[in-house]
């Protein structure tokens, strides 16, 4: 056999898998794929009756949740550089205070707190199509085919277990405004076939991949078997109090993901100009304990009221002002989130991610 068959074979098994990861195996398998455990951890220790809820979701929020919150103001409000170019988009983004009270004021509070959820629960879809996205171009998996298929898929089958639950809660249903309840059980059964369909015509195409030797990209499919199956196991379970419970379980796994990509891309505030340039995001993320220590601040400052007042929510137009009013410091995050990782738009965070 020829030297030049011998290197063909010897390459072969390369072009089979794709194993490209965004920072490395290690982290990625823990942080943005093996993370999700922390779901299935919460899942198991509610369920089971082991944790009370309110302590639960509490500790998550503030130690957790609201850091996770702060680390995208870590990169936009308090970077001074960000400050100058993103001057509209952050200050225009501080109206979110003010929607959700005028909303609660002229007397559609129920549909604000309606559409909030909705928003909370895409824009978690949202940041897993973002790092599968982000995967597929590590990995150069780009055809057109394929991120059509792989778009579709990951959207519509995280999107059906959130629609099928809500009918199945008389708690979520109490939270859905009145016209849209006969359409939902019709709504779910149908997305329940486009998810059946679409999950077929996804599996025949990474067959016909592997068939025609096309690589074959293993951190995207570990994503996709970390995610779709959680919000399945966590959103079609009956448990006590399921609106509430599943705001925490589902969204820790989320904010893991998020701090750890949030830590890997600020590592480009450690050079000796940043501090000039970058402002306090620099000293924010000098150390990864004032990192942690200014996210647990924001916490308390954000968190602790938030919950003291969302415990009398629904007794006074006072009370739903002010749960509206804290629900703004979310919709900034979602709103900014939406903007700021565009790689192929902003070359900065493309290098800043190292997705060269």
């Amino acid at each position: 056999m020829s030297a030049a068959s011998t290197t063909q074979i010897a390459a072969a098994p390369a072009r089979v898998l794709s194993l490209r990861w965004l920072i490395s195996a290690r982290d990625d398998l823990i942080w943005f794929i093996g993370s999700v455990a922390s779901s299935y951890l919460l899942f198991a220790l509610y369920v089971t009756g082991l944790v009370p809820l309110l302590p639960l979701v509490f500790v998550w929020a503030v130690l957790i949740d609201a850091p996770h919150v702060f680390g995208t103001f870590s990169r936009t409000y308090f970077d001074r550089a960000e400050r100058q170019t993103r001057a509209r988009l952050l200050w225009w983004s501080l109206l979110f205070f003010a929607i959700g009270p005028l909303m609660v004021l002229v007397g559609a509070g129920l549909v604000f707190f309606f559409l909030a959820a909705l928003w909370a629960y895409y824009h978690l879809v949202k940041q897993h199509y973002g790092f599968m996205v982000l995967y597929k171009k590590k990995n150069q998996d780009l055809a057109p085919v394929d991120n059509t298929l792989d778009r579709l898929f990951i959207l519509i089958a995280l999107t059906y277990p959130f629609v099928a639950f809500i009918p199945r809660d008389p708690d979520a249903m109490a939270k859905v405004p009145t016209v849209l309840h006969g359409g939902l059980n019709y709504l779910a059964g149908a997305l329940l076939v486009v998810t059946i369909m679409i999950a077929l015509v996804w599996l025949a195409r990474q067959v016909q991949r592997a068939v025609q030797g096309q690589a074959l990209d293993v951190p995207k499919y570990l994503l996709l078997a970390a995610a779709l199956p959680m919000h399945w196991v966590v959103l079609l379970t009956p448990m006590p109090q399921k609106p509430i419970a599943i705001v925490a379980i589902l969204t820790i796994y989320h904010n893991l993901q998020y701090h750890r990509l949030i830590w890997f891309h600020n590592q480009k505030y450690r050079t000796v100009e940043s501090r000039e340039r970058h402002g306090a995001a620099e000293l924010i993320s000098r150390r990864l304990l004032y990192y942690l220590a200014f996210g647990v601040l924001f916490g308390l400052w954000y968190q602790l009221p938030r919950r003291i007042v969302e415990l009398h929510t629904g007794k006074t137009l006072f009370t739903n002002v002010l749960a509206a009013f804290f629900w703004g410091y979310a919709f900034i995050h979602y709103h900014l989130d939406a903007h700021i990782w565009r790689v192929r738009r902003d070359p900065s965070v493309g290098k800043a991610l190292h997705m060269e």
